[in-house]
């Protein structure tokens, strides 16, 4: 069992395992554009091939939980590391065929779903009873980290409209699991840490713990809902912000990757800024409605702002306000459950609603850009599903202080 003080090692060899699995995925947004461009392919296609990590999420995170928590974590991350690999192959030797590189992405898609559910989990149990906020930070920033790494890789092979070098990026993640399949060998052999053992493993040696009940369970399922809400518009933001840049504001594809650096950056510091303020004693409740109610601001006065002012509030406040939404929902399952039954099962649940989010936002996306010719139908409809989040965010903090008291 893992010592009850914070373990460092854990916590980073779980973050390790998200932020490869954010970068798989956000490794798609700095060369969407070049692909479209070289292939062919239709936006709505284009959208899928990001939306299709959280198809295969959604309909496999529940039953994956389950099983990881019975069996423990390790096999799963092995087969997620070669999923990974082979399907980063097939996508760069048969680039021009949409649905085999649809079928691709929805393989690393099923890696990615075990990854998101294995690596919170992990981070939790190793982080002890006083560690949650802390680890929720950490944990929360996995998407950015991801996205920056993909954004950074982007600028520095000089990624352009030739479109070949795109491949890079794919090759980078196949090193990526290659190098994390020989940490979880290495972290094996020396122990230490909790790896997400058997649920029979740790029967023995865990503390008796009070059982979770059905209003655990439903607010477990209305925090999904409410990352599924959020993740709807974030990632319609994160997988769309570089073509618009290229399309709307006349941007090369290099400039875009670039800028786009800008708001991951602040969303990750604001990851961890949350921290401090939820152990001074903010409810995560009540931090994530206010922190939702401002990015749904944004979305409602980006119409009428300047192109300064713009891209301030896009670039600047909106990716404040992003960065502390996930970690209030990544720290959900311990502030439910508590420390000790934050496991795969509760994590599962919330990686459900969070890929509901993730499959419908950039489609939906897509589709309205498509239909509409243009891009000003997003801000009023992301202004609404944040708003949204935000009167929910208030439902379960009353839920929670009810039973609570």
């Amino acid at each position: 069992m893992a010592p009850r003080g914070i373990n460092w090692t854990g916590i980073g060899f779980g973050f390790g395992l998200m932020a490869l699995a954010a970068y798989q995925q956000l490794k798609l947004p700095p060369a969407l554009p070049i692909l479209i461009d070289a292939y062919g392919f239709e936006r709505v296609l284009g959208g899928a091939f990001m939306s299709v990590y959280a198809l295969s999420g959604l309909l496999l995170s529940l039953r994956l939980g389950g099983l990881i928590q019975r069996h423990g974590a390790v096999v799963f991350l092995y087969a997620a590391f070669a999923m990974f690999a082979l399907a980063a192959l097939a996508m760069m030797i048969w680039p021009e065929n949409g649905w085999l590189f649809l079928a691709a992405r929805a393989v690393e898609g099923v890696a990615f779903a075990i990854l998101a559910i294995a690596g919170p989990s992990i981070c939790t149990a190793n982080a002890g009873p006083g560690g949650l906020a802390i680890a929720s930070g950490i944990v929360a920033a996995w998407i950015p980290v991801g996205g920056l790494i993909a954004s950074l890789f982007a600028a520095a092979i000089g990624l352009d409209e030739s479109g070949g070098n795109w491949r890079v990026l794919w090759i980078i993640g196949i090193a990526a699991a290659a190098a994390l399949a020989i940490w979880t060998w290495r972290l094996q052999r020396l122990g230490g840490i909790d790896l997400g053992q058997p649920q029979s493993d740790k029967a023995d040696t865990a503390p008796a713990a009070v059982p979770a009940t059905p209003a655990h369970w439903r607010d477990m399922t209305l925090a999904a809902f409410l990352f599924t809400l959020w993740s709807v518009q974030f990632f319609a933001y994160v997988t769309w912000l570089p073509a618009y840049l290229v399309e709307a504001r006349g941007l090369s594809v290099a400039t875009a990757a670039a800028l786009f650096m800008i708001p991951t950056a602040l969303v990750i510091l604001f990851n961890l800024l949350a921290a401090p303020i939820l152990r001074a004693g903010m409810p995560v409740s009540l931090l994530l409605a206010a922190a939702a109610a401002v990015q749904g601001a944004v979305w409602l006065l980006l119409p009428v702002l300047g192109p300064v002012a713009a891209g301030i509030a896009a670039f600047g406040v909106y990716a404040a306000a992003a960065g502390l939404t996930p970690t209030c929902l990544f720290a959900m399952p311990g502030t439910i459950f508590g420390i000790d039954r934050a496991t795969a099962k509760p994590f599962a649940v919330l990686m459900t609603g969070r890929n509901l989010g993730v499959l419908m936002g950039p489609v939906i996306t897509g589709w309205l850009v498509q239909q509409t010719g243009g891009w000003s139908a997003l801000p009023p409809t992301l202004a609404g599903v944040t708003l949204a989040l935000a009167a929910g965010a208030l439902v379960l903090h009353r839920r929670l202080a009810r039973r609570v008291g």
